[in-house]
């Protein structure tokens, strides 16, 4: 294409500078007669290199051109020496003039053609020049588009790639950041995007994660209040039961029933039972409400112990059972009193309740490590291993008669692990050679 559209060009260019001299030659030669003329033209013919001047007369009659050599027409001149050809290829396209001289009325017809050889070298040269130019064009080429892959490119596919893998929520991926021009300004704000997204999606699904445990969390505390409710319901029911037939009969004097002191002391004993189980349901009520705080107070933990033997001497005495203590002086935990107090109650109360006569009971303190002890252990005893996880349930009993002259409520046990659970204080029930031994460590 640059073979054929530089010498068009060229050949153009020649052509309107051609025609420019030929009419400054007209301009000159209608000003004179035709035998003065001839110096105008051979000038023209020496300064144009390589035309074809004609002139014909009125009746399209070659004529002789003037001129002061005396040289035949057609001439042709190159680089000002005047060569005679017939040859019409050796000449571009003919242009024709009309024009008159100075001293006749007789148009005359000036033909001019513009020579070829210098557009056909100049084509000749440029396809040569681009045999050996197209080889180097072509690599330029080559080692142009490589660069740009590598440098344009493969660093936007890159990126393109980064962004995709973070459409799929995964942020491994970072783009490099040694550029400088506009490629490296995108890519450091699509780590930047991606860093603080990968930062979002943790912190979400950390909040997703917390949310689903306080869900759990309330789903089991919710399943834990009815199982409780259920648990508590059924052991009204049987008391209630039990006193609701003892009156009917009372009332009716249906049989033994017609004993009232009797029964009215055994209704009294149920009534005293229930209220028993009353008070510790709303102790467990009052525990597991959100709006008691708890108190945090700086306990004397060993005079507190010194003062359980007291409370509990006359039944201790009345099984035969052998009291042992240790406990070290200036134990001090932190906590509710009252609430600490009922954990060990009901743990020593159950020691007497669940062991035979004549058993023995150990009850050490002391401190170690900066954390206050407390072991409890009555002899005598055996707790399959299997029930002892579900000492700690609400209304349970090992003894699964229920009688309430060999056992409890069932809600000792389930007190003690709440309060001591809202202390964070660590506990655990297990047997022993001789015995079962409850440890509590504050």
């Amino acid at each position: 294409m640059i073979s054929w559209l530089v010498p068009e060009t060229y050949s153009t260019t020649l052509d309107a500078n051609l025609d420019s001299a030929v009419n400054a030659l007209l301009a000159e030669v209608e000003r004179v007669a035709p035998l003065e003329s001839g110096k105008f033209f051979d000038e023209f013919i020496l300064n144009q290199s390589g035309v074809l001047v004609q002139l014909f007369d009125s009746s399209d009659h070659e004529v002789e051109l003037p001129s002061q050599a005396g040289s035949a027409f057609p001439v042709f001149v190159t680089s000002g020496v005047a060569v005679e050809s017939d040859d019409p290829a050796a000449y571009r396209a003919t242009h024709s003039y009309i024009f008159t001289f100075a001293d006749s009325a007789e148009p005359f017809t000036l033909t001019v053609a513009g020579s070829a050889q210098e557009v056909d070298l100049l084509k000749d040269t440029l396809e040569e020049i681009f045999l050996i130019l197209f080889p180097v064009i072509l690599l330029a080429a080559v080692l142009a588009s490589v660069l740009y892959s590598r440098y344009v490119t493969g660093p936007v596919l890159r990126i393109s790639a980064v962004s995709k893998r973070m459409a799929e929520l995964s942020f491994d991926w970072k783009c490099r950041e040694n550029r400088t021009d506009e490629l490296g300004i995108l890519a450091r704000s699509l780590n930047e995007m991606s860093q603080r997204l990968s930062d979002s999606m943790t912190e979400l699904k950390s909040a997703n994660e917390k949310l689903q445990a306080d869900i759990e969390r309330e789903r089991a505390l919710e399943q834990a209040q009815l199982d409780f409710f259920s648990a508590v319901s059924h052991e009204l029911k049987t008391p209630v039961t039990i006193i609701k037939g003892q009156t009917e009969g009372m009332i009716l004097k249906v049989g033994d029933y017609q004993d009232r002191d009797k029964y009215l002391a055994r209704s009294l004993e149920i009534i005293n039972t229930m209220e028993n189980m009353v008070q510790e349901i709303l102790t467990v009520s009052r525990m597991k409400s959100s709006k008691v705080e708890l108190k945090k107070d700086k306990i004397s933990f060993s005079d507190m112990l010194k003062q359980e033997y007291g409370l509990f001497e006359d039944l201790i005495i009345q099984k035969g059972m052998d009291w042992n203590e240790s406990i070290s002086p200036d134990l001090y935990v932190v906590g509710d009193k009252a609430l600490i107090q009922k954990a060990v109650n009901n743990l020593i109360s159950n020691a007497i309740a669940y062991s035979p006569e004549d058993s023995a009971i150990y009850m050490t303190a002391f401190s170690e490590k900066g954390m206050v002890w407390f072991l409890l252990e009555n002899t005598g005893v055996h707790i399959p291993d299997s029930e002892l996880p579900k000492l700690f349930d609400a209304f349970y009993r090992v003894e699964h008669s229920r009688n309430k002259k060999t056992g409890g409520s069932g809600l000792g046990l389930y007190i003690v692990k709440t309060i001591l659970e809202q202390h964070q204080a660590q506990y655990r029930i297990e047997n022993t050679k001789r015995g079962v031994l409850f440890t509590i460590r504050f």
